[in-house]
């Protein structure tokens, strides 16, 4: 029997979704490396396909991200191939930059910066996907009514890490990527971690309702 999609409530999982998606990777990839795939929509499909390169190119050009051998190596000609097919890829970047103010620690206003920001729908839809995929992975949860709260590079140390590894999941899935999935119990809430390129790491709160 075709599970139902992982994404939404009624469509039907005809289609294998990555998570996340093969564009985040670099183009050759070792032969035993198994990306991993959950059941989606054709809707669902097509929906996240269309912000899969806006995604990509966001997170390999953040501060924490872009000076990273893997990434100037591998994502970065990706990220430019892009935008030489099309200028409105580069515009879709630009619409996620907010201006940050510059002031030194005796409160010396030096003017503006841009800045990406992350709190946006196309980046909470990109959290709420990525967890739904790796907690059906992990655990083979289905679609659920919920909110996903996350926090960006919190730093779990060793004890944080133990629990999912003791109590959950890790799993490493390349040097671009690895995750982590804890599954609650009774009113407890999910939590997912997920690490993009050693360095840019979300911890999201799946409350499930």
């Amino acid at each position: 029997m075709t599970p139902k999609c992982v994404f939404c409530a009624e469509g039907i999982g005809s289609t294998a979704d990555h998570i996340p998606p093969r564009s985040f990777f670099p183009e050759n990839l070792p032969h035993h490396t198994k990306l991993i795939t959950v059941p989606c929509c054709p809707q669902c499909h097509l929906g996240s396909q269309a912000e899969d390169g806006t995604m990509r190119n966001l997170l390999v050009s953040l501060e924490d991200t872009e000076s990273l051998p893997l990434v100037r190596e591998h994502l970065l000609p990706k990220r430019d191939r892009s935008f030489i097919r099309t200028d409105a890829e580069i515009k879709r970047l630009i619409q996620l930059t907010t201006k940050n103010e510059i002031v030194t620690p005796a409160g010396l206003y030096l003017g503006d910066t841009p800045a990406f920001d992350l709190d946006t729908p196309i980046v909470q839809r990109f959290i709420e996907r990525m967890s739904r995929g790796l907690l059906w992975e992990a655990f083979t949860i289905p679609f659920f009514e919920g909110t996903f709260p996350f926090h960006m590079n919190v730093d779990l140390y060793n004890m944080g890490y133990s629990g999912f590894q003791k109590f959950g999941v890790i799993r490493k899935i390349h040097d671009a990527f690895t995750f982590g999935a804890l599954q609650g119990k009774g009113e407890h809430p999910d939590w997912v971690v997920f690490n993009f390129y050693g360095n840019l790491e979300f911890l999201v709160r799946v409350n499930r309702k």
